[in-house]
């Protein structure tokens, strides 16, 4: 009897699939190269089960566009995130790779840009024919990218639709083994900070989240940028562990 099959989503989260995609763009900017370069820049050893997952979330998320020849490249919408100015230019990268997933729209666009709670969208998915495993799956990588457009997107276009993003070739509705995103990109510009940075927010009020924790530096006089910085703060909570942690470098295994 064969397995049953969820529908197809990203099998990353859409900052796994960012750090992912810097990695690639590092190396190659936007010029065009094989599917297999591609794969060995993140630092697999080929055209591995693992690696055409970690490709086709890239794809999914508009982040690479591939080619007939099997060949692949990093697009302007992952470049706006890495790298685009003024700031609002990469909040709105950030919103519209997360809604570029056909499942993560359908779901915007059947709650009228409104996120439900969780087990609504369950509902949802199984209705769609998703099997019990399928659904925690995509639930934990829609919950997540959520977070990842809440605190980097551009919150005024938060619920808007995003334009239909490429499906990719391979299943991504079963990943039977964990894939581990390389350490997040350094913000533009900076210097001194360490290489797994994952943000960095230029106002009154800065803050560096990275594997040691989170540090707060800048200063504010104004009430209302204070009550927002604390909102911040807040989702950025749930990226933390609950104990303190001993310092621990993540390496993509091979």
């Amino acid at each position: 009897m064969a397995r049953m099959r969820s529908p197809n989503f990203p099998s990353l989260s859409l900052e796994e699939a960012v750090n992912f995609a810097k990695a690639i763009w590092d190396k190659n900017r936007k010029a065009l190269i094989p599917r297999e370069a591609a794969a060995k820049d993140l630092g697999y050893t080929g055209l591995t089960g693992r690696s055409m997952s970690v490709l086709g979330a890239l794809n999914q998320y508009g982040l690479v566009e591939v080619t007939a020849k099997g060949q692949t490249r990093v697009t302007q919408l992952a470049e706006d995130i890495f790298i685009g100015f003024p700031e609002e230019v990469k909040r709105g990268a950030v919103s519209r790779a997360g809604r570029a997933p056909t499942l993560f729209r359908e779901i915007y666009d059947k709650y009228d840009g409104d996120i439900p709670g969780e087990n609504a969208i369950r509902s949802y998915l199984f209705q769609r024919g998703f099997t019990n495993e399928g659904v925690e799956k995509a639930l934990k990588s829609f919950n997540a990218t959520n977070r990842y457009v809440e605190i980097y997107g551009d919150s005024e276009s938060y619920g808007a639709t995003a334009e239909s993003g490429p499906e990719s070739a391979p299943d991504q509705s079963i990943q039977e083994e964990k894939v581990v995103a390389p350490a997040a990109p350094q913000p533009q510009g900076s210097t001194g900070q360490s290489t797994d940075q994952i943000f960095w927010n230029k106002g009154p009020l800065d803050f560096n989240l990275s594997s040691s924790g989170l540090a707060v530096v800048g200063k504010t006089n104004s009430a209302s940028e204070l009550k927002a910085f604390i909102e911040k703060l807040k989702a950025l909570a749930v990226l933390l562990p609950e104990k303190p942690q001993d310092d621990a470098s993540d390496e993509i295994k091979q």
